[in-house]
């Protein structure tokens, strides 16, 4: 995060304005005793982003599943959203991270902004913005997920 000293008045909006400019969302969870089929998981998981509109690519490793999607249509988010399932059945996490190209965007743009007024800035931006939207709805479908599956295998 980058701290800059202006008036108490634009001080506190400029420095939050910095810090989500080079911000990657990036998030984790863990759940332990759950019980869960992690294949199961990550369909569930590819499921979301593809009712989202999102075209979802599923690559299945060792002892991890890592999901990506990537947006079809234009809805505001102009990457692609990555997401690692890990762990065993009943000790596993969930990692959620995207933001790189919304950033770099936000870069490109406060440099060429004399010449594009600023539009790649705005672009990146609103990327963020609906990046967050999204991870939110994310995070509510994957905790309602585990409860479903965690009480839909117990004896």
């Amino acid at each position: 995060m980058v701290y800059i000293s202006f008036k108490h008045c634009h001080g506190k909006v400029f420095t939050w304005f910095l810090s989500r400019c080079f911000l990657v969302v990036r998030m984790q969870e863990n759940w332990k005793g759950k019980n869960i089929d992690l294949r199961t998981m990550s369909e569930r998981i590819a499921l979301f982003f593809s009712e989202k509109a999102f075209s979802t690519t599923v690559n299945q490793k060792e002892a991890m599943t890592a999901i990506i999607a990537v947006p079809k249509s234009f809805h505001g988010i102009d990457e692609r959203i990555e997401v690692e399932v890990w762990g065993k059945p009943e000790d596993f996490s969930v990692k959620f991270t995207s933001g790189t190209l919304s950033r770099a965007l936000v870069r490109f743009g406060s440099f060429a902004s004399l010449i594009t007024g600023g539009y790649f800035v705005l672009r990146g931006l609103k990327s963020q913005e609906e990046i967050e939207k999204l991870e939110r709805k994310f995070w509510i479908y994957v905790d309602e997920t585990v409860w479903y599956l965690s009480n839909q295998c117990s004896p």
